[in-house]
C-alpha cells in the first residue's frame, strides 16, 4: 500500500516578461510576450498552442513555510541548445510556484488473485 500526495499550486504569471493593459471592453488584460519569456509556440493540424517548460522540485519534507517543493521555469531543449550551456545558466528565469499538500489518500488494497490451473487438449 502506498500513500498518494496531491499538490496545490499558483503560478505567479506576473514573474514573466509581461504588461497589463485595458481591453476596449474595459476588461483588464495581461500580455505575456512569448519570445522574450522562452515560450514555444507550436503550429500543427490541431492548431496552434503555446508551452512553457518547467520543473518541478518535490522535497521529502516540508519546509518551515509548509511547502513541499516549488516549481520554476526552465529553457525549452531547443533555446537551450541554441544557446549554448554557458549563456543559459546566465538567464534567471523565475519561479513559478509553491508546493502544498492539499490532500492525501491511501490507494485500494488490491487482491491478488489465486491462478488456477487450465486444462487444455494441446499436445504441449
Amino acid at each position: 500500500m502506498s500513500t498518494n500526495k496531491f499538490f496545490a499550486t499558483s503560478f505567479t504569471l506576473t514573474k514573466l516578461k509581461h504588461a497589463i493593459t485595458t481591453a476596449k471592453s474595459g476588461q483588464k488584460c495581461l500580455v505575456i510576450p512569448i519570445d522574450d519569456n522562452y515560450l514555444e509556440l507550436i503550429t500543427n493540424e490541431k492548431g496552434t498552442a503555446v508551452y512553457m517548460q518547467t520543473d518541478v522540485c518535490v522535497k521529502p519534507e516540508e519546509d518551515t513555510n509548509t511547502n513541499w517543493g516549488f516549481v520554476k521555469q526552465k529553457l525549452p531543449p531547443k533555446i537551450w541548445k541554441e544557446l549554448g550551456a554557458e549563456k543559459a545558466k546566465e538567464i534567471n528565469l523565475p519561479f513559478l510556484a509553491n508546493l502544498k499538500v492539499f490532500g492525501k489518500f491511501e490507494e485500494i488494497n488490491v487482491v491478488e488473485s489465486e491462478e488456477t490451473e487450465v486444462e487444455d487438449d494441446l499436445p504441449f
